[in-house]
């Protein structure tokens, strides 16, 4: 498949994404930007990430852009420079929660995230190549974004030094928060023990991706044995966030969500919380009981993140893990996430206290389904007539809602394969529509009693 996905470009170094493509998006993006366009450029820790960040600064000096080298550095930093240097768009070397042997892109030009024909435009000119450059080359300058940010998230969460001192597992899964995260941690008060705190972009211990309960093990584990009142991890470069709750359980997206709707929704009816169409209905409930506005929106980070700032809303989050804030300007950050939910804690409730009082949630997790190319609208069709839905949804895949819950089906944008997930209104009747799908899917009920499965031992 192509490098080029939906929201971002990503792919296996260096067979789908290199130095020479990296240096024609370089002597490319100038065009889609002002004249002389300062671009911040930054990158990951990845093993890869040097090679390709330096031929992508090369190609915007061509084209004549004023480029600030903001280092190597978490996302969340590279986002933050990118807002307190006023800069005309940034370009940041990373392949996210991606296994190691993969790298690319995430950019935003101007302060949106890119739309699918901003992609199309850059690929376009890109694949032609040898477009006409100025006669004028760039320049280069070198900063260092960490001061700042260091000073400003100690500054906004200092009120946390006077409270509860809790102790936390920092899981940085020798990403890109490795050697950040204790640090700023310790210095808001907290107490800290330390897990795969070393950066290697080999990514030795753990996958990079967050989101999933089977890649925290170790993290679990270790919240256990230390009595901990909270796990942290986050992905490869730092935008993702997931938890660990205190009795050593994994806490799911759907529930982070509604924790942090009702915290910043309290006494602010109106506002909007923009959310991921595989969130639990819960989550759009609670909104609503807050005062508040759901808004449903295409899963991605670059579709949720673009609904946040376009329709200023309060909140945004995605089932992967990305939170989003009005107060980062609609960006993602994974350890301003993280300080939300711990804000939560100081009036002396655990985590796993606060996840009790939550409604019941009655969700499957992605159910992940290989399929053969051509073959996603067969899949889709047969659970449509199965279904029998009294209403759908079409934002992304298809939405089916029924009168006990809903079933979402997506193509996949990444590989070949199907996603599909389930909500009931009570236990009972998502089992029951667990039944219909793989009724309607014979070749795939194994698959999709195993994956239901992995989520309760999970």
């Amino acid at each position: 498949m192509s490098a080029w996905k939906a929201c971002d470009l990503r792919g296996i170094f260096p067979a789908e994404v290199n130095a020479e493509m990296f240096r024609e998006i370089g002597r490319a993006a100038p065009a889609l930007l002002p004249p002389g366009a300062r671009v911040v450029v930054a990158g990951d820790f990845r093993l890869s990430t040097p090679e390709l960040k330096s031929a992508l600064i090369g190609g915007l000096v061509e084209a004549g852009a004023s480029v600030i080298d903001a280092g190597q550095a978490p996302t969340p930093v590279a986002y933050f420079a990118h807002r307190h240097w006023g800069a005309d768009a940034i370009l940041i070397v990373t392949a996210s929660h991606s296994p190691a042997q993969q790298n690319g892109l995430k950019l935003m030009l101007g302060y949106l995230p890119p739309t699918e024909e901003d992609l199309r435009r850059l690929r376009a000119r890109v694949e032609k190549g040898g477009a006409p450059l100025p006669e004028a080359v760039g320049s280069v300058e070198r900063r260092d974004p960490l001061p700042l940010y260091l000073a400003w998230i100690e500054e906004r969460w200092r009120h946390l030094k006077r409270g509860r001192t809790l102790r936390l597992v920092l899981d940085a899964g020798n990403g890109a928060w490795a050697e950040l995260a204790a640090p700023i941690f310790e210095r808001l008060g907290f107490a800290v023990d330390r897990l795969f705190c070393e950066i290697d972009g080999r990514f030795p211990n753990r996958p990079p991706d967050c989101s999933r309960p089977a890649n925290l093990a170790s993290l679990r584990s270790v919240v256990r044995a230390n009595g901990a009142d909270v796990g942290i991890a986050w992905d490869g470069d730092g935008d993702r966030v997931a938890f660990i709750d205190n009795l050593g359980n994994f806490v799911t997206a759907d529930e982070i969500a509604i924790l942090l709707a009702r915290k910043l929704l309290a006494g602010r009816p109106g506002e909007k919380v923009a959310y991921d169409l595989k969130l639990s209905e819960v989550l759009r409930k609670i909104v609503f009981e807050m005062g508040g506005t759901p808004l449903m929106e295409r899963s991605g980070h670059t579709f949720l993140k673009r609904r946040v700032i376009s329709d200023h809303c309060l909140l945004g989050c995605e089932i992967s893990g990305h939170y989003f804030f009005r107060e980062l300007q609609g960006g993602d950050d994974g350890v301003f996430a993280a300080l939300c939910l711990l804000e939560l804690l100081q009036d002396g409730r655990s985590l796993a206290e606060l996840r009790r009082e939550l409604p019941s949630i009655y969700i499957t997790p992605d159910l992940r389904l290989p399929i053969r190319a051509g073959a996603d609208d067969s899949v889709i069709h047969r659970l449509r007539a199965a279904v029998r839905p009294r209403e759908e949804i079409a934002i992304d895949g298809i939405r089916m809602e029924t009168n006990d819950g809903f079933i979402l089906v997506r193509r996949s944008v990444t590989e070949p394969a199907v996603t599909i997930r389930i909500e009931g209104l009570t236990e009972h009747s998502l089992e029951s529509l667990v039944k219909l799908c793989s009724a309607a899917l014979p070749e795939f009920s194994q698959a999709i009693s195993e994956q239901v499965s992995q989520q309760h031992s999970g």
